[in-house]
């Protein structure tokens, strides 16, 4: 199932939170090595304490967490526009109500079949399925994100669509930005993707709308 947190439900998701930021914590500094703040075993960075919207793709039980992504408004500070602000094309509007930033994107591949590439590309298409619904409920129209090359062949595969708007060379592996369109046809092309396990799509907590 996937579960919605924000700040005003948080509080009874502890838990599940907690085992989220183990694993970013376990996928961005000790496998990826990146230069990121982790205590107590679970990385956190400013943008947590900005009230994101957390979905986070877990068990029955609520316990094991699978996969998660975080979301912020474009209207405040965000990732892209701070720490990736030379993805951004200069004459680009990318600060709006209907644009939200989705950013710490990560599976756990010891939980998805030992990252076999068809259990990764149906967690990240559950994800996905997920993030849709909310934007579509919530009247946004785009989500704003950075990706390397190995992500953008996992999206076209999955069946979302990116425009790509900027690349910055400064890391060991190009670093782009996309545009990421919503609309119900494309949220029902990457749900085509997941038929037969629909119980893994299923949005509990939160609000239903975000913006």
């Amino acid at each position: 199932m996937l579960v919605v947190v924000e700040e005003t439900n948080a509080g009874e998701y502890r838990e599940l939170l907690e085992n989220m930021f183990r694993l970013r914590a376990r996928v961005f500094h000790e496998r990826l090595k990146w230069d990121v703040t982790v205590e107590d075993g679970m990385e956190r960075d400013p943008y947590d304490a900005l009230g994101p919207v957390y979905l986070i793709y877990t068990d029955e039980e609520q316990k094991q967490v699978k996969g998660s992504l975080r979301l912020l408004p474009t209207t405040g500070p965000t990732l892209v526009s701070e720490f990736f602000s030379d993805t951004m094309p200069s004459a680009a509007q990318l600060s709006a109500p209907e644009i939200w930033e989705c950013t710490r994107f990560c599976l756990d591949e010891t939980l998805l079949d030992n990252g076999s590439r068809a259990e990764m590309a149906f967690a990240s298409g559950v994800l996905f399925a997920g993030l849709g619904e909310i934007a579509l409920r919530s009247g946004i129209e785009s989500i704003l994100g950075n990706f390397d090359g190995g992500m953008y062949r996992l999206y076209r595969r999955i069946g979302c669509e990116v425009d790509v708007l900027g690349v910055t060379h400064r890391f060991e592996r190009p670093v782009y930005l996309g545009l990421f369109p919503v609309s119900r046809p494309i949220l029902e092309k990457v749900r085509e993707r997941l038929r037969g396990r629909e119980k893994d799509v299923r949005l509990v907590g939160g609000s239903g709308r975000l913006a």
